[in-house]
């Protein structure tokens, strides 16, 4: 079940990365009671509302329904709504905390920022409330909320980002490169891997219900006309002695048994894709899913720990084979321990490989399938190769949130909470899930 509070860290994690968590509405405090206080900054109960709309939000889009808020997630009870409303209010510490340290600073907003929400509020008003306010009021209700308290929100987590640039710069550009090696060291996980599917890709088919084969076009890569092989088939001709072509004008060429003979070394597959964009796939049969085990656990017992070397020709020697089933480029792969990799199977790994020691070699399984990964050690220089950058684009946001939780943990545990207004808050499923605002 850890597994599954690492998922709900994440997304809610996300949602303070890109949104906020928290405002100041000290001219909406009279309506609403304060839930917690920091150095005179109030954050009130339509506030901690607003907030979980947001979450919930965050957590739809992740597929989680109703009936999920009440299950329980781990041995003491606690329910996915009681975890998810504690990882709420725990970030709305952290952006009041983070305010505070703005006030205590001095800082002011540049009027730029200010003209740039007063002008999306405007925008919203006139998008979402067709010119109305009052009915862009009505729609912001739905979250206990209203337009002159959604500008105090953006105005509060203006201040929060703010802060944060100030202390480590826009996108981090006062962080050293030797700041993110240290955070990725402390909490990287650095492998290689092969993964061995439980499914397989479903791909466009003929009337046979073989699988097509296409010629790609040279400039752009696509699909177009149909790869036939002349050496393998013959050709036909019609009632009237024409040669039989397609609706291209290419000749089709046939197997003895009246099928498509298609060339499959020249020829690429097309996937066939379900109405939400995602690929079709099937899952492989049990027998099939045996197999795939057993290939797995014969890579792991033909390999030597720390044999870097070996594994890497094993797992090359599968992925070099074509075969759908088996994904993997070879390279150096990084997750973090921190639990917040965006999928449940990737969190699988990197707690497995946190426990392991580097040279050692783990079969993890997922509904994804099989992973065979042996641990690494993360490479001295490997915030500063640009062979890893495309792991590393969220890794300055991550030393900030590390940072900038440190500096304000003396602020977060300064933070008076009144219980009884936070055991009045809304349950998560009675919310209005928030996307827009």
């Amino acid at each position: 079940m850890k597994k599954i509070c690492k998922i709900a860290v994440c997304l809610v994690l996300c949602v303070a990365m890109l949104t906020g968590m928290a405002s100041l509405m000290s001219s909406c405090g009279e309506s609403s009671p304060v839930l917690m206080s920091l150095n005179g900054i109030n954050f009130t109960q339509a506030q901690y509302t607003f907030l979980l709309s947001r979450a919930k939000a965050a957590y739809e889009q992740a597929g989680f329904k109703i009936s999920d808020w009440d299950t329980k997630i781990d041995l003491s009870g606690t329910t996915y709504d009681q975890y998810v409303r504690q990882q709420v209010l725990a970030e709305a510490k952290l952006m009041l905390a983070g305010v505070a340290l703005f006030e205590k600073e001095g800082l002011s907003l540049p009027q730029s920022t200010l003209d740039a929400i007063n002008k999306e509020i405007s925008e919203l008003i006139e998008y979402h409330g067709e010119g109305s306010k009052s009915a862009f009021n009505n729609l912001l209700s739905a979250y206990g909320f209203n337009a002159d308290m959604l500008k105090e929100q953006y105005i509060f987590e203006a201040k929060y980002e703010y802060m944060q640039n100030y202390l480590y710069g826009a996108d981090g550009s006062k962080l050293a490169t030797s700041a993110k090696q240290e955070y990725l060291e402390l909490n990287g996980i650095a492998f290689k891997q092969l993964l061995i599917r439980a499914y397989r890709y479903v791909y466009e088919t003929d009337l046979n219900g073989d699988e097509v084969y296409y010629l790609a076009d040279a400039n752009d890569g696509q699909a177009n006309n149909i790869a036939y092989d002349s050496m393998a088939g013959n050709s036909r001709t019609d009632e009237y002695g024409a040669v039989i072509k397609d609706k291209n004008g290419d000749t089709i060429y046939y197997l003895s048994d009246g099928r498509i003979a298609y060339d499959k070394e020249k020829g690429l597959r097309v996937m066939t894709f379900a109405s939400t964009g995602a690929p079709v796939t099937e899952m492989l049969s049990k027998d099939e899913l045996t197999e795939n085990l057993e290939i797995a656990e014969s890579i792991k017992s033909s390999v030597a720990a720390e044999d870097f070397l070996g594994f890497e020709a094993a797992i090359n020697e599968y992925i070099d084979s074509g075969e759908d089933k088996f994904s993997g480029s070879g390279e150096l792969c990084f997750l973090y321990t921190t639990g917040d990799n965006g999928y449940d199977y990737l969190n699988d790994i990197a707690d497995k490989l946190a426990e392991a020691k580097v040279g050692d070699i783990c079969v993890i399984s997922s509904d994804y399938g099989y992973n065979v990964v042996m641990k690494y050690n993360i490479p001295e220089n490997a915030v500063a190769d640009t062979a890893y950058t495309e792991w590393f684009s969220d890794l300055s946001d991550r030393v900030i949130q590390y940072l900038f939780s440190n500096q304000c943990k003396t602020l977060v545990e300064a933070v008076v909470i009144d219980n009884d207004v936070f055991a009045a808050c809304p349950n998560i499923a009675n919310v209005s899930a928030n996307y827009k605002y």
